[in-house]
This record gives structure tokens, C-alpha cells and sequence, in this order.
């Protein structure tokens, strides 16, 4: 909980401060911030069972493959369970916020292609401490993510997504070692 407290969240607030001292990352961050159920629903909607489904397909690819999914530890506890919700949400919002608007406008200069594929492949190689299924699972999810946000412009409804993606692996790995 004190990494959320006090790193995340802070961290979160430094970057959008930044980023929103330039006219383009202003306009982008209030593009992005503002909830409109309209778009932001839908986004959540599309992108939460997605990533569960590419998420779920690379842990099971994983597991015939020798290359074991990166261990996920068990939350025991109410106290743990608000760590975990708490830093899943601003995980989704700090990484969606930079990969999705704050980079992509920062990799303009590089051109359409590149600007669109280089926050995605950053985005996996973030995830790569998690091994070869973690770096796959975090670029296809990185993928459907910017495409998500480029259709809709939700900030919110893939941060969500992202964020309860998030605590569906953990509340995975908990029903996980029940079963054991």
C-alpha cells in the first residue's frame, strides 16, 4: 500500500502535471480526463473481457511451453485486497495515461507507424521482468489498448480495463491456491 501511496499515485499526479504544461498534452489530457459515460463505458466494456481473453490465452500458451507465467502472489487478508485494488487502478491509470496519450504524442515526430508501435513495444518491454509470457501478454494488451484509445479517446474506460484486468490476476491466483 505505501508503493501506491507513495509512489504511484504521486507519480501519477507528477506526470500529469508535465504533461499538461504544453498546449498538445494539455489538450490531450483534457480530452482524455474528461468521463463521458457515452464512450468511457463502452471502452471499459470492450476492453476488459478482451484483455481477460489475450490475457488468460497467454497463460495457458505459457503453460505447455517450458517457459513457466511469472508467479502471481496471493493477497491474504482485507488489508492486502486494498493494497492490490488500490495499485491495480493506479497502475491502469498511470501506464494508460503515459503509453496511451503522453508518448504517443511525444513520438509524433517519428511518424505514423512508428509513433503508433514504439509506446506499444516500450509498454511490453516494461513487462518483460515478468518474463517471456509477461513481455507477450503486456505488448498484445499494449495493442488492443491503443487501439481502444484511439478509437474512443477513453482515458478512463481502458485505465479501468487495465486496472481490473489487474485484479482479476490476482484474484485468479487466489482462487488458484484454494484449489491447490
Amino acid at each position: 500500500m505505501l508503493y501506491s501511496l507513495f509512489w504511484k499515485i504521486p507519480a501519477l499526479i507528477l506526470f500529469l502535471l508535465l504533461f499538461g504544461k504544453s498546449p498538445e498534452g494539455k489538450a490531450a489530457l483534457l480530452e482524455g480526463a474528461v468521463f463521458r459515460p457515452a464512450r468511457d463505458f463502452p471502452a471499459l466494456a470492450l476492453c476488459f473481457p478482451v484483455l481477460l481473453l489475450s490475457g488468460y490465452l497467454v497463460s495457458f500458451l505459457a503453460a505447455f511451453s517450458g517457459f513457466p507465467p511469472f508467479p502471481v502472489p496471493f493477497p491474504a487478508g482485507a488489508l492486502a485486497w486494498a493494497v492490490v485494488v488500490l495499485a491495480s487502478l493506479s497502475t491502469g491509470y498511470l501506464e494508460e495515461a503515459y503509453f496511451r496519450i503522453f508518448l504517443p504524442a511525444q513520438c509524433a515526430f517519428l511518424g505514423r507507424f512508428a509513433g503508433f508501435w514504439f509506446p506499444i513495444l516500450l509498454f511490453g518491454l516494461c513487462h518483460a521482468y515478468e518474463g517471456l509470457w509477461g513481455f507477450i501478454n503486456a505488448f498484445l494488451a499494449g495493442f488492443f489498448l491503443s487501439l481502444a484509445y484511439r478509437k474512443t479517446l477513453s482515458l478512463h474506460g481502458i485505465a479501468l480495463a487495465h486496472g481490473f484486468y489487474n485484479i482479476s490476476v490476482y484474484l485468479m491466483a487466489a482462487l488458484d491456491s484454494l484449489w491447490k
